[in-house]
């Protein structure tokens, strides 16, 4: 499921914006990473982020930064269009019932038992 994670930064120049997305895009799981510079939020959408671990990081850079919002992203039906399932799907082996090419057969390993006997054996 898709997350939104709105974050509170002082964005004020141009090198705190490229410091504050470098970070949210190393964390796991991040899809996009946007600026809204009216409100000084960075907006990250992804699968799975951790918004703990994602603060953790933001906060050794931005002390007084905080989240805004967490909310669920639903997906949009009318953009992404679902793929149609094959009506025949293809086989995998185009073999016949009595030719088996695809089966394979593989040797049983038997055992094999020391049969030396240790009065003739050179190592003792």
């Amino acid at each position: 499921m898709k997350k939104k994670i709105v974050i509170d930064l002082p964005l004020n120049t141009d090198h705190c914006i490229s410091k504050a997305m470098q970070i949210a895009v190393r964390c796991p799981g991040v899809i996009s990473v946007n600026i809204d510079k009216e409100k000084g939020h960075l907006v990250v959408i992804g699968i799975g982020v951790d918004f703990f671990k994602l603060m953790h990081c933001i906060r050794r850079k931005f002390k007084c930064s905080r989240i805004v919002s967490i909310e669920e992203v639903k997906p949009d039906n009318k953009s992404e269009p679902k793929p149609e399932p094959d009506p025949k799907p293809n086989p995998i082996c185009n073999c016949s019932s009595i030719c088996n090419p695809c089966v394979q057969y593989y040797p049983i390993c038997q055992p094999v038992y020391d049969t030396c006997d240790t009065s003739t054996c050179s190592i003792m």
